[in-house]
């Protein structure tokens, strides 16, 4: 009977044990932009528990190793309780143009989404041109940008907007009461809000 009771304590500890094993986990964060060749190059691992003597490769779009293994770098502090081990990855050294991943071995692996290096403008390129195009679509006014989503200028009333006083609201978020013009030197002022 102890040798069943103390078979079956064992079997217990060995599922914790593998529950416990397999519940750590650990993430790879890159620079989804991409990085410029000739730039620093840092990548974070982030872990459920230490990863002490871990270390990490780059692989290109084939999976051939092409720079490493390399130590991870020094535990920069938690990112939540979830993740409470930080590292760096610095791989500043590796140059070469194209779509890479990290791996990293250790306590626990991980791996990277796929990143790029290549040159500044190959790298910003996609960033700028994306961001610049959500702020021509922002636009108001005449000057407006015509669009795909814009096809005629908005806002033309707004270049003489009148100033208000910030109006009270209730409990439930409801304005009360009217509008009263916000005095400025005696009058209301007439802002021209078109292009805002």
């Amino acid at each position: 009977m102890i040798g069943l009771s103390w078979n079956l304590s064992r079997l217990l500890l060995d599922i914790s044990l593998s529950i416990a094993a397999s519940a750590q986990s650990a993430f790879v964060r890159v620079n989804q932009v991409g990085y410029v060749s000739g730039g620093a190059k840092r990548a974070y691992l982030m872990a459920s528990a230490a990863e002490t003597g871990a270390t990490f490769i780059v692989k290109n779009s084939g999976g051939t190793t092409v720079f490493g293994p390399a130590a991870i770098g020094a535990n920069l502090g938690s990112w939540s309780t979830a993740y409470p081990d930080v590292y760096a990855l610095d791989f500043d050294n590796f140059v070469s143009a194209g779509t890479y991943t990290i791996a990293v071995s250790g306590p626990i692996a991980a791996a990277s989404p796929s990143f790029k290096v290549d040159n500044g403008a190959n790298v910003y390129a996609n960033a700028l041109g994306n961001s610049l195009f959500f702020y021509q679509n922002e636009r108001d006014g005449p000057n407006f940008i015509p669009s795909p989503l814009r096809s005629a200028a908005a806002h033309l009333n707004d270049q003489n907007a009148k100033a208000y006083v910030t109006p009270n609201a209730n409990s439930s978020g409801r304005f009360s009461g009217d509008l009263r013009p916000a005095p400025f030197s005696g009058s209301q002022p007439v802002l021209n809000a078109a292009d805002g």
